[in-house]
């Protein structure tokens, strides 16, 4: 199921599974006759999976990912503290708590893989779910209607408005701000919404001269290079102005205390504590032990999240 939906065809996928195009079509018939339904649409150039065999190309990458981390567990316990921790966070902990939690890690278990995968929230929870990541740093979305995870809140992220170093000369108000050039995340996502409520308060249409752009990397060459201004991360923010990349902009305070009105608290998340492999709880516990030592988050401890 898995190499059919990734190929899109009996052909490559048999190539790929070492096996012939007959003992293919006969196992997906199999398949097919077992559960009653059609899970792939023949076509002269390859197949389609119907809404059933999507359902189950989706499960089977789940079995392939949890026997990858059965592999990988044995082999940890095997050989000591070696293994594969898969992280995945938002910006803000990339600035000052993720690397540092790395080298920490790095000193302790010096042949622990680890493999950092940043998005937004809502992404990287999927992206959890399907077992491809251990746990994450991020925030928790209510409408995931996911159960069984666990978060432990650590901190807000505070967003600046900023622009390239020079640019802007003196606080702008939220007319100009409103008339400016921008490059922001998109639609949808929360530090977009945040950015968007900052006008709508005040019965303003949001800035209609917008770049949307996820990519960090995108986003502060366009600030840099197209006299743009963005939003980001007061934490992310410090580090590019460190390098004098990029500078706050002066707002007056009532904008700057709308722009972080609704913010949520991001923090860990993970599953059911025992799914994880020893390498990853061992991550894990630098992490909290990192987060405490920079003064983020609580003394509670971590409690299921009630869909």
């Amino acid at each position: 199921m898995a190499a059919l939906g990734d190929t899109g065809n009996l052909n490559r996928a048999a190539v790929g599974l070492g096996i012939s195009q007959p003992a293919i079509s006969k196992l997906l018939k199999e398949l097919e006759d077992g559960l009653g339904v059609e899970l792939f649409e023949r076509h002269a150039r390859g197949v389609v999976p119907t809404l059933y065999g999507e359902a189950m190309i989706r499960h089977a990458r789940r079995m392939l990912n949890t026997l990858d981390s059965a592999y990988s567990e044995v082999d940890a316990l095997r050989h000591g503290q070696q293994g594969h921790v898969r992280i995945g966070t938002i910006l803000t902990p990339c600035a000052e708590l993720l690397p540092e939690v790395i080298r920490l890690a790095k000193q302790r278990f010096p042949a622990l893989e680890i493999t950092i995968r940043t998005g937004s929230s809502r992404d990287l929870l999927a992206i959890l779910d399907d077992g491809e990541l251990d746990f994450l740093v991020a925030r928790f979305s209510a409408g995931s209607h996911q159960d069984n995870l666990y978060f432990e809140p650590l901190a807000k992220e505070p967003l600046q408005i900023c622009a390239r170093a020079g640019l802007i000369e003196g606080p702008m108000s939220r007319a100009e701000l409103n008339a400016a050039d921008w490059v922001l995340p998109p639609t949808g996502s929360v530090l977009r919404q945040e950015f968007d409520a900052l006008f709508q308060r005040v019965g303003m249409r949001p800035p209609r001269k917008v770049v949307n752009a996820e990519n960090l990397l995108m986003v502060t060459t366009l600030v840099e290079k197209d006299d743009m201004l963005t939003v980001l991360p007061r934490d992310v923010l410090a580090h590019y102005a460190r390098y004098g990349m990029l500078a706050e902009i002066e707002v007056d305070a009532s904008i700057d205390a709308d722009l972080n009105q609704g913010l949520m608290a991001y923090g860990i998340i993970t599953k059911t504590p025992h799914q994880l492999s020893p390498a990853a709880v061992g991550v894990l516990d630098l992490l909290r032990t990192t987060a405490a030592g920079m003064g983020l988050g609580t003394k509670e401890s971590s409690s299921p999240v009630a869909e």
